[in-house]
């Protein structure tokens, strides 16, 4: 009993390990199992790779719990963030090298993949066992001193990041072409990335919410250009030297995000911009910063005013002029008429639509089109100016560092999307000011005691984002509870301004549209989605599709035709099939045959939806426009729209300059939708790592866009970020604002 007494002492933490890795090892088994029978269907021999990561990662967080806590009994079971971080780079390590074994095996084979996974995962749990002992959960022999060896370490990231940054493969077949230009590149390229790496590397201790954000965005990069290219996984999953690939790809993406997230962060730190003196042509901005910016804007804009006079119209803007004329539209076709005489439709915001077509009207009685079109762009130029100058204007009045405020303008100013799109009549332009406005009304709530003029003035601006977009509503609603939550003082005078907007929006909605007998939008506008899914499910998988599920689609979205419409990254194509005269029942068993084919096939379900919405994530794929040729549906309708023969070449010079905009260092990337929402993912970590959590706030109103550019129909659509970008400018320089004044604080 003795020699059994002390063996266990002697090997009691290792029998501890054995019986926390049989747990972990028989959830991960299960759950391997379960995944792997649910998605096999779907995705083929990939399902294998699939489920070995998905089980691997809730069964990991419950094997490090109780590691840390009962087997290896790490630092008096406190939370250590470095610990966590070197326990996940083994699991992501130990569970590539399963899955890419594990799938080899079974391509090879084809035998039962659990059986498979078993003994490799048996030499896996002995290195596992000896890596976790010595230097994850050991207090003394875990503090790897990586400064002795940071050259080494620099060298080897250097060229692995290189790697990942210069080769791309575009087919299964795993290629290379290789000349002197390349290998020139990769060695400058792995040059710099060295000094880089060898002088800020292991500068920094590594916040875990950055190297979330880090390993987040490395993923968006390895997976966004397979859907960019192929429309799917298969340059990635596609077999085990692939795998191989984008695991050394995801590695060299996460350490220069992960190296240079850290060092922005420091430099943000460490640095503060000093307010010096203006030019003497600012002097005037100090003593009256929104008259000199609204004037200063006017003129940098009058280039834009002279060229594209009378106005950028575009598909849907010339469709509501339609509308206001009588005269059928698309629009009519995709929705119930209440009166089939009554050409007016909610597809666009009425009162947009009403505007802009209003104003035509206008100037076709007085026999000139243009100049009723011309009254719209003042109007909308008026209120776009106006809101930027204010802006400027709350900037200096929180004080802010007016360099900061001049850099601002100035981006207001001379970036060609604010006047090009302060010229075209596109709903979005308006709304967009609108919610600016709005960001800065929630930041000065926040920060100040309103009264009731401020509470009245506020609910109309809330009223104005509501009837301006059809979608508005849910910016409101996802936006302003969390503001009244926040701030005991007014929360229900606010509150109250919530609910009587959404009264307000309601009586609209119900009853004054239908009382004049105006027919609202239709409800495939938010099944997208679903939509999509279903199309690709048919283009690929119809033989497997039943008769009779065949019939219940098809009373919705015509079946015959429905995979011959499918496009990866718009869903115009399916939608405009959708059957208007379709009950609630009919969709209430469309959408019992959508649930039954996801189980059936959840791959085909995932690509529908990345295809649809991955260029918001992924920074290559840019989806920069602005609009810029004359649009010649109103002339196709008998209107003499047009634009003045003389300025064309101030209009050729004009939009050269927008083309090449995107491609101009740093300030480019605001042209860019993947680069726009990296920044607000990054602002939201930057608050988090900060404490300054109550101001994610003024991030909420742009991350509902992002949410519904991912249920809209269409792929990089850059008018529906456009909301995201008027505001980032005013939302940087507000955080950076209270940033500073908190470190001054303490």
């Amino acid at each position: 009993m003795k020699i059994l007494v002390n063996l266990f002492n002697k090997y009691k933490v290792f029998l501890k390990y054995i019986v926390s890795a049989f747990i972990s090892f028989a959830l991960d088994l299960i759950l391997f199992s379960l995944f792997s029978l649910l998605l096999k269907k779907g995705i083929g021999d990939q399902s294998v790779f699939i489920a070995t990561i998905m089980a691997r990662v809730i069964s990991s967080l419950v094997n490090y719990f109780i590691n840390r806590n009962k087997v290896f009994k790490n630092n008096e079971n406190k939370m250590d963030v470095k610990t966590l971080i070197r326990y996940y780079l083994l699991v992501i390590i130990q569970m590539l090298v399963s899955a890419t074994v594990v799938t080899s095996i079974y391509k090879s084979v084809h035998i039962y993949e659990t059986l498979i996974k078993i003994p490799v995962e048996i030499v896996l749990f002995m290195v596992n066992y000896f890596v976790q002992k010595k230097f994850i959960f050991n207090d003394n022999n875990s503090k790897v001193n990586f400064s002795k060896h940071i050259k080494l370490f620099a060298f080897i990231f250097a060229l692995i990041t290189t790697f990942s940054l210069l080769f791309q493969i575009n087919s299964l077949k795993f290629k290379f072409s290789y000349n002197n230009t390349i290998m020139i590149t990769y060695i400058v390229l792995s040059a710099l990335l060295f000094i880089y790496y060898n002088k800020y590397l292991f500068k920094f201790s590594k916040k875990i919410t950055y190297c979330i954000i880090s390993v987040i965005f490395s993923l968006l990069m390895v997976f966004g250009y397979s859907y960019d290219v192929v429309h799917n996984s298969s340059l990635v999953l596609g077999n085990s030297y692939l795998i191989i690939f984008s695991i050394v790809k995801f590695i060299g993406y996460y350490v220069l995000f992960n190296t240079s997230i850290h060092l922005f962060d420091d430099f943000v730190k460490s640095k503060k911009v000093k307010d010096g003196k203006l030019p003497k042509l600012f002097d005037m901005f100090l003593k009256h910063p929104f008259v000199f910016s609204f004037i200063f804007i006017f003129i940098c804009y009058l280039p834009y005013i002279i060229a594209y006079y009378p106005v950028i119209i575009n598909y849907d803007a010339a469709n509501q002029v339609k509308e206001v004329m009588g005269i059928h539209t698309r629009y009519m076709d995709s929705v119930v008429l209440i009166n089939p005489s009554v050409t007016l439709t909610n597809f666009n915001p009425i009162i947009h639509t009403f505007l802009i077509g209003g104003l035509f009207k206008v100037g076709y009685l007085l026999g000139n089109v243009n100049f009723g079109m011309f009254l719209y762009s003042i109007i909308q130029l008026l209120i776009v100016i106006s809101v930027f100058s204010y802006s400027i204007y709350y900037l200096n009045k929180i004080n802010v560092n007016k360099k900061i405020i001049v850099v601002v303008l100035l981006i207001y100013s001379l970036v060609p999307l604010f006047p090009l799109y302060a010229m075209t009549a596109v709903k979005d332009v308006i709304f967009s000011a609108l919610i600016l406005l709005y960001v800065i009304r929630v930041y000065d709530y926040i920060k100040n005691d309103w009264n009731i003029k401020d509470y009245i003035l506020f609910g109309l601006l809330i009223l104005l984002i509501i009837l301006f977009r059809n979608n508005g509503i849910y910016t409101i609603i996802l936006t302003l509870p969390f503001v009244c939550l926040f701030k005991k003082k007014g929360r229900f005078v606010l509150a109250l301004v919530l609910v009587l907007n959404i009264s307000l929006y309601g009586l609209y909605n119900k009853v004054l549209l239908p009382h004049y007998e105006i027919s609202n939008t239709s409800v495939r506008e938010v099944l997208s989605v679903p939509f999509q899914q279903t199309a690709r499910l048919v283009k690929y998988h119809d033989e497997e599709i039943n008769k009779n599920d065949k019939v219940i689609i098809d009373k919705v979205l015509e079946y015959d035709t429905l995979g011959e419409r499918y496009k990866t990254n718009l869903s115009d194509p399916v939608k405009n099939k959708y059957n208007k005269y379709v009950t609630s029942s009919d969709l209430n068993n469309y959408f019992k045959v959508w649930f039954k084919y996801l189980f059936k096939y959840p791959g085909v379900y995932v690509d529908a939806t990345i295809n649809n919405i991955y260029g918001y994530f992924y920074p290559n794929t840019s989806g920069w426009y602005v609009y810029t040729n004359l649009n010649t549906k109103l002339i196709e309708a008998g209107f003499d729209y047009h634009f003045i023969d003389v300025t064309g070449f101030l209009r050729t010079i004009l939009k050269s300059y927008a083309s090449v905009f995107p491609y101009i260092p740093i300030v480019g990337s605001i042209a860019n939708i993947g680069i726009v929402v990296w920044i607000h993912i990054l602002l939201l970590g930057f608050l988090i790592v900060n404490k300054m959590k109550k101001y994610i706030i003024l991030l909420l109103p742009s991350f509902t866009f992002i949410l519904v550019c991912m249920a809209g129909p269409a792929n990089t659509y850059f008018r529906y970020v456009l909301p995201c970008v008027f505001a980032l400018p005013v939302i940087i320089c507000i955080l950076y604002n209270e940033f500073l004044n908190k470190k001054e604080m303490n």
